[in-house]
């Protein structure tokens, strides 16, 4: 019983973590999370199992540190390539056991905004970590810019406020012309606005403006 609760503390504090580290993200999704991939290890030091989860991590995601040193817990954060928000994180947990050791996969993704599923990237990351085959995951697509209705990312002008404006950041933060900051999410074409107060507005069909909760402003682009 003792070892059942052990690993349902340490599940729900990997998830804690990755769900953390997926609370910048611009646009409000669901979460897709992986677990159960589980390695015992008979023979093995900690030291090779974080050498292993490091290398694993790096292979598909970026920012890869240990939680405490010497701690065996290793997250991740990505995809690869792309700035901007995170859309998927890992975390691959080392254990001492005996003469070797267990290791487990925790992932989570973003869905919409992940170009794969959380099963898939903790898959790959594991055979990486063992040495199996991996199946390419798909590339993602860059964080669009413009008058775009996938993106508030842009210089905002206030419609009916003069001098008013905000500039929208591709991590979902805007900042307006007096230094005052907020954020932004987008889903669909609605749009949740946090600036002195939350107002829910709705992003025309060109991208250009965003109405509704009191506001309208028009993209420069």
């Amino acid at each position: 019983m003792a070892l059942a609760f052990g690993r349902r503390r340490r599940l729900c504090a990997g998830a804690f973590v990755l769900t953390a580290l997926l609370c910048v993200s611009a646009a409000p999704a669901a979460v897709e999370m992986s677990t159960g991939i589980r390695y015992v290890i008979p023979s093995g030091s900690a030291d090779d199992c974080s050498a292993k989860a490091k290398t694993a991590l790096t292979a598909y995601l970026q920012n890869v540190t240990e939680q405490s040193t010497g701690g065996g817990e290793w997250v991740a954060t990505g995809p690869l390539g792309v700035t901007g928000p995170s859309t998927a994180a890992a975390v691959v947990r080392c254990n001492a056991v005996g003469k070797g050791y267990v290791v487990t996969f925790t992932c989570v993704v973003q869905i919409p905004g992940n170009p794969y599923p959380a099963d898939a990237l903790c898959l790959d990351i594991a055979h990486n970590f063992s040495g199996k085959p991996v199946k390419p995951l798909p590339s993602p697509t860059p964080i669009p810019t413009g008058c775009t209705t996938a993106s508030l990312v842009g210089t905002w002008t206030a419609d009916d406020k003069p001098g008013l404006t905000l500039q929208m950041d591709v991590n979902g933060g805007l900042t307006d012309s007096d230094g005052v900051s907020g954020n932004w999410g987008l889903y669909g074409n609605t749009v949740t606005l946090t600036y002195y107060g939350t107002h829910t507005m709705t992003i025309t069909s060109d991208g250009k403006r965003i109405h509704g909760g009191g506001y309208a402003f028009t993209r420069k682009c």
